[in-house]
Protein backbone atom coordinates (compact mmCIF):
# COMPACT_ATOMS: atom_id res chain seq x y z
CA UNK A 1 0.00 0.00 0.00
CA UNK A 2 1.19 3.32 -1.04
CA UNK A 3 1.84 5.86 1.58
CA UNK A 4 1.07 9.40 0.54
CA UNK A 5 3.79 11.76 0.43
CA UNK A 6 5.05 14.71 -1.44
CA UNK A 7 7.79 16.62 -3.54
CA UNK A 8 9.56 17.86 0.00
CA UNK A 9 9.22 13.99 0.98
CA UNK A 10 11.08 12.70 -1.82
CA UNK A 11 13.85 15.66 -2.12
CA UNK A 12 14.83 15.29 1.44
CA UNK A 13 14.74 11.33 1.02
CA UNK A 14 16.81 11.68 -2.05
CA UNK A 15 19.62 13.92 -0.70
CA UNK A 16 19.76 11.32 2.72
CA UNK A 17 20.38 8.49 0.08
CA UNK A 18 23.19 10.60 -1.15
CA UNK A 19 24.55 10.57 2.29
CA UNK A 20 22.42 9.55 5.43
CA UNK A 21 24.86 11.30 7.42
CA UNK A 22 23.99 14.36 5.87
CA UNK A 23 23.04 17.50 8.89
CA UNK A 24 19.52 18.12 9.31
CA UNK A 25 20.75 22.40 8.53
CA UNK A 26 22.30 21.56 5.16
CA UNK A 27 19.00 19.41 4.57
CA UNK A 28 17.28 22.30 5.54
CA UNK A 29 19.88 24.75 3.27
CA UNK A 30 19.22 22.60 0.53
CA UNK A 31 15.42 22.21 0.55
CA UNK A 32 14.76 25.84 1.47
CA UNK A 33 12.68 24.94 4.87
CA UNK A 34 13.65 25.25 8.31
CA UNK A 35 15.63 22.78 10.19
CA UNK A 36 12.34 21.98 12.20
CA UNK A 37 10.19 21.08 9.01
CA UNK A 38 13.64 18.99 8.20
CA UNK A 39 13.42 17.06 11.55
CA UNK A 40 9.52 16.63 11.83
CA UNK A 41 9.53 15.74 8.41
CA UNK A 42 11.92 12.75 8.71
CA UNK A 43 9.79 12.06 11.71
CA UNK A 44 7.02 10.91 9.87
CA UNK A 45 8.47 9.54 7.39
CA UNK A 46 10.13 6.80 9.66
CA UNK A 47 6.55 6.48 11.86
CA UNK A 48 5.24 5.95 8.55
CA UNK A 49 8.15 3.52 7.86
CA UNK A 50 9.00 4.94 4.89
CA UNK A 51 12.59 5.52 6.43
CA UNK A 52 13.22 2.04 8.27
CA UNK A 53 16.75 3.26 8.86
CA UNK A 54 20.06 4.20 8.24
CA UNK A 55 22.65 2.25 7.33
CA UNK A 56 26.49 2.16 5.55
CA UNK A 57 27.47 0.74 2.50
CA UNK A 58 30.36 -1.53 2.22
CA UNK A 59 32.94 -1.46 -0.12
CA UNK A 60 33.20 -5.92 -0.56
CA UNK A 61 36.52 -5.49 -2.59
CA UNK A 62 38.45 -3.68 -0.36
CA UNK A 63 36.93 -6.08 2.57
CA UNK A 64 38.16 -9.70 0.62
CA UNK A 65 34.86 -10.49 -0.72
CA UNK A 66 35.78 -10.23 -4.43
CA UNK A 67 33.43 -12.92 -5.97
CA UNK A 68 30.06 -12.36 -6.20
CA UNK A 69 27.55 -15.19 -7.54
CA UNK A 70 24.01 -15.61 -8.14
CA UNK A 71 22.17 -19.09 -7.07
CA UNK A 72 19.52 -20.12 -8.32
CA UNK A 73 17.56 -22.95 -6.31
CA UNK A 74 14.84 -25.31 -7.11
CA UNK A 75 13.26 -26.39 -4.07
CA UNK A 76 10.54 -29.12 -3.27
CA UNK A 77 7.83 -26.48 -2.94
CA UNK A 78 6.00 -27.88 -0.10
CA UNK A 79 9.92 -26.56 1.70
CA UNK A 80 10.71 -23.38 0.09
CA UNK A 81 9.51 -21.31 3.41
CA UNK A 82 11.11 -23.54 5.49
CA UNK A 83 14.77 -23.45 3.11
CA UNK A 84 14.81 -19.75 2.41
CA UNK A 85 14.10 -18.99 6.47
CA UNK A 86 17.13 -21.19 7.06
CA UNK A 87 19.07 -20.01 4.48
CA UNK A 88 18.43 -16.08 5.00
CA UNK A 89 20.56 -16.37 8.19
CA UNK A 90 23.98 -17.36 6.06
CA UNK A 91 26.23 -14.29 6.14
CA UNK A 92 27.16 -15.39 2.79
CA UNK A 93 23.72 -14.50 1.30
CA UNK A 94 23.15 -10.99 0.53
CA UNK A 95 20.03 -11.27 -1.02
CA UNK A 96 17.74 -13.99 -1.11
CA UNK A 97 14.14 -13.64 -3.20
CA UNK A 98 11.40 -16.31 -3.52
CA UNK A 99 11.20 -16.29 -7.29
CA UNK A 100 8.89 -17.17 -10.11
CA UNK A 101 9.60 -19.33 -13.00
CA UNK A 102 11.37 -23.23 -12.93
CA UNK A 103 13.79 -22.08 -9.88
CA UNK A 104 12.46 -21.47 -6.52
CA UNK A 105 14.55 -19.15 -5.17
CA UNK A 106 17.66 -16.76 -5.99
CA UNK A 107 20.47 -16.15 -3.88
CA UNK A 108 22.82 -13.00 -4.20
CA UNK A 109 25.86 -14.39 -2.63
CA UNK A 110 29.77 -12.82 -1.44
CA UNK A 111 32.58 -14.70 -1.02
CA UNK A 112 36.07 -14.49 -0.62
CA UNK A 113 37.69 -17.38 -2.45
CA UNK A 114 36.55 -20.28 -5.23
CA UNK A 115 37.11 -22.79 -1.97
CA UNK A 116 34.69 -20.79 0.11
CA UNK A 117 32.14 -21.02 -3.24
CA UNK A 118 32.50 -24.21 -3.81
CA UNK A 119 31.89 -25.36 0.44
CA UNK A 120 28.78 -23.23 -0.15
CA UNK A 121 27.08 -25.15 -2.96
CA UNK A 122 28.40 -28.70 -1.44
CA UNK A 123 26.14 -27.59 1.80
CA UNK A 124 23.40 -26.46 -0.18
CA UNK A 125 23.20 -30.10 -2.40
CA UNK A 126 23.26 -31.50 1.14
CA UNK A 127 19.89 -30.02 1.67
CA UNK A 128 17.47 -32.83 0.86
CA UNK A 129 14.57 -30.37 -0.21
CA UNK A 130 17.31 -28.44 -2.72
CA UNK A 131 16.40 -30.02 -5.60
CA UNK A 132 18.62 -28.28 -7.70
CA UNK A 133 21.39 -25.37 -7.79
CA UNK A 134 22.55 -23.45 -10.93
CA UNK A 135 25.65 -21.00 -10.48
CA UNK A 136 26.55 -17.95 -11.69
CA UNK A 137 29.79 -15.91 -11.13
CA UNK A 138 29.45 -11.97 -11.76
CA UNK A 139 31.38 -11.35 -13.87
CA UNK A 140 30.89 -6.63 -13.35
CA UNK A 141 28.53 -5.28 -11.38
CA UNK A 142 27.04 -1.84 -13.13
CA UNK A 143 24.08 -1.25 -10.49
CA UNK A 144 23.69 -2.40 -7.02
CA UNK A 145 21.53 -0.95 -5.12
CA UNK A 146 18.06 -2.80 -3.12
CA UNK A 147 16.01 0.75 -2.93
CA UNK A 148 14.00 2.82 -5.07
CA UNK A 149 16.10 5.85 -5.44
CA UNK A 150 13.98 8.99 -5.82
Amino acid sequence: MKVKTDDLDYEIISLLQKDGRKPYKEIANDVGVSIGTIHNRISKLKKKEIINGFSIILNNEKLGYNLCFLILLRIDGKHVVEVLEELSDRKEILTCFNITGKQSAALICRFENLEDVQNFIRELNKNKYILRTVSNMVLKEYKNSSNVLL
